[in-house]
């Protein structure tokens, strides 16, 4: 199970020390299942020698291990890594797959993500799909909704990939090492990434943790609810039981 966190970092800036953006878990089960699993950026939790804060301030206040740490705390679940990058590498990634195909839930119109998109199956080239990932401010659902987003196209991020083969994934992983901070050594990551290819993805479920925004010490954040516990306990085995409709 891999941690997949989006940084806040704009270019020039440092990736591994800006709040994340998104925070996924990526489950692989080694028998072709699997799951995608959203945090919503603010769930409150304890962040490890540190106080209660919102789970994404822990890559800002710590780095990587410290959000690997602060993630393994929140969910129970022992990661076998993490994989990071800012919204120039997330363009640059999705350029390297050659886009993404998402199928957009409804139309979008989101000028602060500038994103504008049809609703319906579409190729989403890098810049789109970042826009698709971070839309929140005019769409029903705000971040719950925006990290489902992302999740499909993470989903449509590992067809692409299974679109082009394992002998593709040397010069895949070649021209994505600078846009990624990982901890996992090529080897790892590439045992990972022929994992992905080899899940059924018409059975890898991607949802959302639940939760409800509060406001603790006059800020706004998200109190993860009871679902949550049993979302981390299924996801355990590495995949998630499969949801009806």
């Amino acid at each position: 199970m891999v941690a997949i966190i989006g940084s806040d970092a704009r270019p020039g800036e440092n990736r591994d020390r800006a709040h994340a953006d998104s925070l996924h878990l990526v489950a692989v089960d080694g028998a072709g299942r699997g799951a995608v699993v959203g945090i919503p950026r603010d769930a409150y939790t304890d962040i490890p020698g540190r106080s209660r804060n919102q789970v994404n301030a822990s890559l800002a206040l710590g780095g990587p291990d410290l959000a690997s740490d602060t993630l393994e705390h929140l969910t129970g679940l022992d990661l076998d890594g993490y994989v990071i990058t800012g919204f120039e590498g997330f363009g640059k990634l999705i350029g390297i797959l050659g886009g993404v195909e998402v199928d957009v839930p409804f139309a979008i119109a989101d000028k602060a993500a500038k994103a504008y998109l049809d609703a319906g199956r579409q190729i989403l080239d890098g810049a789109q799909a970042l826009a698709f990932s971070r839309a929140r401010k005019t769409i029903p659902g705000g971040d719950f909704t925006r990290q489902a987003h992302g999740g499909l196209v993470i989903k449509g991020a590992v067809a692409m990939l299974k679109l082009r083969g394992p002998l593709a994934l040397p010069g895949i992983m070649e021209q994505s090492e600078p846009w990624i901070t990982t901890n996992l050594s090529a080897e790892e990551l590439l045992t990972f990434a022929l994992g992905a290819i080899d899940l059924d993805l018409g059975s890898v479920e991607n949802q959302v943790v639940p939760g409800r925004a509060v406001t603790i010490d006059g800020k706004s954040v998200v109190q993860l609810t009871d679902g949550a516990a049993d979302l981390f306990a299924d996801l355990a085995d590495g995949a998630l039981e499969v949801t009806e409709g």
